[in-house]
């Protein structure tokens, strides 16, 4: 009798407990009882949109939509909402065509179809659960195919083309090329106080999560697949600020978590940076780049933070990417704690990357058009089976400023290659390269290579090759047994270098001054899978 009465009084605690939370939440309402259909037979559209509008009126509460399978139009948010989607609860979205509202894609202010799941505008908005939202990226593909290697059709090939001539362009243009765009699958855009979580997004028509405009957003615990889908991504922050990242997965065929502010002129017309960001705790897979700032940067990217992810069978780990002509800039940036596994390019830092429908620019002229790098960090990295373990491209009239590498075990087909920079710093790095020079470097003023070394010393390769970089300097650096030739440079070159501390025992030949094409293995585009 004791245990009884002790098991109904702890069961009607927890019935208090659980009462008293659910109240906090505020209003409660369930789609079914607002005409929404759960067996897939019928559009569910309405009633959903009922509940939220009945949510609004009420002053805010949680839309629950219990488990069943769903079939859906445009979903429009609202503030003060929780939009709940149960375990089990299908959200389905044919491809067809929208309404156009005003917003952004691909990082240009114009025209694009409603967002799947969204709304603008809005303060204190969630949406979480462990349900399933999903649409079919070749459905989408077929009723908005590409064209001649534009993103789109040729009406925004051809908007692209008008912006560099005058931004804005003309409203005809902008409603030209609204139809031959794929709308995102949740947008939040010029919200504050959003969090997303726990839901499940299988296939997106475009990308996957947008948030622009925003601010003080948590995105954490989601699962995202959509690869091999065409544009899909994962998670894109786009001219906001105070975001955090979390626990999330990601498998996509285009990039993992992506940062960008504003594209080219338009961009720069806007001006509204990316600031703020941390990522934390997230696997990426089968992504081009697994976490990716750019290449649209016209607006600024700074203050980021990316930490403990693993990367596996990506194209690219760590991608941060622009060209001339974006304008902008990326600094004070970290990333720390990664493994990576079966990749391309571990890392890759680059100004010559180009959109689809893009051609490399050769103005070489200042301007406010020129992409700046500076102040970024990287540190305890572990790169296993990759094609190119570190690729680094400046340009030649704005170098990579200050970029740290340090705590680095890498093993690929290739080792290091960088040229265009200042102040380039290699701390405690190993790299084991199947073929050339493991560190590759060319162009680079002020460079610090410190306990630098590879275990896998080549007998047609030197360790170092270093290449018009006065002030190097290469300290406290160990040749392993095996070694033929340490230091590799130009002829009358190695005055310019500075040697200090190195245990160079095991070398052949210390230093060589010599000629020869070190860099004409050209690598592939970054787009193409590895090898």
């Amino acid at each position: 009798m004791i245990k009884l009465i002790t098991r109904l009084h702890y069961l009607l605690i927890v019935f208090i407990v659980v009462n008293a939370h659910a109240q906090s939440k505020g209003p409660f309402f369930n789609v079914l009882d607002y005409g929404a259909s759960n067996d897939g037979t019928n559009r569910a559209t309405k009633g959903i949109n009922a509940a939220i509008q009945a949510a609004k009126f009420a002053g805010g509460g949680t839309v629950y939509i219990p488990a069943g399978n769903y079939i859906c139009g445009p979903i429009e948010l609202v503030s003060n909402l929780e939009l709940y989607i149960e375990a089990g609860a299908t959200l389905k979205f044919p491809a067809e065509n929208l309404p156009f509202i005003k917003g952004r894609n691909q990082g240009i202010e114009c025209l694009v179809p409603v967002p799947l799941i969204g709304g603008h505008d809005l303060e204190n908005v969630t949406i979480t659960g462990r349900g399933t939202i999903t649409t079919s990226n070749a459905e989408w593909m077929k009723l908005k195919p590409r064209y001649g290697g534009s993103a789109a059709g040729p009406n925004w090939l051809n908007l692209l083309k008008e912006l560099e001539i005058k931004t804005p362009a003309s409203k005809e243009d902008y409603l030209k090329a609204a139809p031959e765009l794929r709308p995102p699958f949740i947008q939040v855009m010029n919200c504050k106080n959003v969090l997303i979580e726990g839901i499940h997004i299988i296939g997106s028509a475009m990308w996957p999560v947008h948030i622009l405009y925003s601010e003080n957003v948590v995105v954490q615990n989601i699962i995202i697949e959509t690869y091999p889908g065409v544009h899909t991504g994962g998670i894109y922050l786009d001219s906001s600020r105070h975001i955090r990242i979390s626990n999330c997965f990601i498998e996509t065929g285009d990039d993992g978590i992506v940062i960008k502010s504003g594209k080219d002129a338009d961009g720069l017309r806007v001006n509204r940076p990316t600031e703020d960001v941390t990522i934390t705790n997230c696997t990426v897979r089968h992504a081009h780049g697994a976490v990716t700032l750019g290449s649209e940067i016209a607006g600024g990217l700074r203050n980021i933070v990316v930490s403990n992810i693993i990367c596996d069978s990506t194209q690219i780990g760590i991608r941060i990417k622009s060209r001339r002509g974006r304008g902008g800039f990326i600094e004070d940036v970290r990333f720390n704690n990664w493994t990576m596994e079966n990749v391309g390019q571990a890392i890759n830092v680059t100004n010559y990357y180009a959109m689809e429908g893009e051609v490399f620019a050769d103005d070489t002229t200042v301007s406010d058009r020129t992409p700046r790098f500076r102040n970024i960090a990287i540190s305890n990295i572990t790169i296993n089976h990759s094609r190119v373990v570190i690729d680094i491209e400046g340009l030649p009239e704005m170098p990579i400023e200050g970029l740290r590498i340090s705590d680095l075990v890498g093993f690929g087909k290739t080792g290091m290659k960088a040229s265009n920079t200042i102040d380039l710093e290699l701390h405690n790095v190993q790299i084991n390269a199947e073929k050339g020079p493991a560190f590759l470097v060319r162009n680079s003023n002020d460079l610090e290579l410190d306990n630098i070394s590879t275990r896998k010393p080549l007998m047609d390769a030197p360790v170092i090759r270093i290449e018009t970089s006065p002030g190097a300097i290469v300290r406290n650096s160990k040749a392993y047994p095996g070694t033929n030739i340490f230091l590799s440079t130009e002829p009358n070159h190695l005055q310019d270098i500075i040697m200090v501390g190195n245990v160079t025992t095991n070398a052949k030949k210390i230093t060589v001054e010599t000629g020869g094409d070190f860099w004409k293995v050209k690598e592939p585009p970054t787009e193409h899978s590895p090898e």
